[in-house]
């Protein structure tokens, strides 16, 4: 997939992705070695991936790996002059990194490639959103409601970098496009970003969201 995970970015943004479920930790920083001693063997596997692709995704774009500090939600803490996201779910990981100079912030997000229940569906969406997936589900999309659940997994991991708030599943209304795997996302909270774009795509029974938000700078020397 590491082709159609970079077509979700701009040429500013490296990628890395895996399935390796045995990574050789020793690159880890002490701290993180230390947060891993008290989580269970899943999340210490599914750690050790996502940050295994972050260093690749650094030494890809020409960036020296840094430290990734841990937030008080285990969260990545990118060092100052980067931005990234890291998603791992049911054996696959990636990240994506890029120089904050180039971009604002960015969001990805895998989810399995299976149903969402109606009751969860519910609870992310408007009728707006819920018709979407009525009207696609087993078309061109098999399950248009796992995709809007990653879509809003994806803008709030772009969002919060900015604004270092909650946005809730409903503050966020995806409207997608009929071509191209891309949406628009439009915030319904104040805030510094009223709307985002992103793609997604969908292979080996993984679908994969990204959003990418340009920094002022480079939309200005566009």
């Amino acid at each position: 997939m590491a082709g159609a995970l970079k077509d979700l970015f701009s040429s500013s943004v490296a990628v890395m992705e895996t399935r390796n479920s045995k990574i050789d930790a020793s690159f880890l920083s002490s701290a993180e070695r230390t947060y891993l001693e008290n989580v269970s063997q899943n999340r210490k596997t599914e750690f050790i991936a996502g940050r295994f692709c972050a260093h690749e995704a650094m030494e890809l774009a020409n960036i020296e790996p840094g430290h990734i500090h841990i937030g008080g939600k285990g969260e990545p803490i990118w060092p100052f002059n980067i931005v990234g996201s890291i998603t791992h779910s049911h054996g696959y990981a990636a990240a994506a990194v890029a120089r904050k100079s180039d971009v604002l912030s960015l969001g990805v997000d895998a989810e399995t490639d299976e149903p969402l229940s109606s009751k969860v569906l519910q609870r992310i969406s408007n009728d707006q959103e819920q018709e979407w997936v009525k009207t696609v589900g087993g078309t061109l999309v098999q399950h248009p409601g796992k995709v809007l659940f990653s879509a809003k997994e994806a803008t709030y991991k772009a969002w919060f970098p900015i604004t270092h708030e909650w946005l809730g599943f409903k503050e966020a209304f995806i409207n997608f496009h009929d071509q191209g795997n891309t949406f628009t996302v439009h915030i319904q909270k104040k805030g510094p970003i009223r709307e985002m774009h992103g793609k997604y795509t969908m292979r080996k029974g993984m679908i994969v969201t990204a959003i990418e938000v340009p920094s002022p700078k480079s939309e200005i020397q566009l």
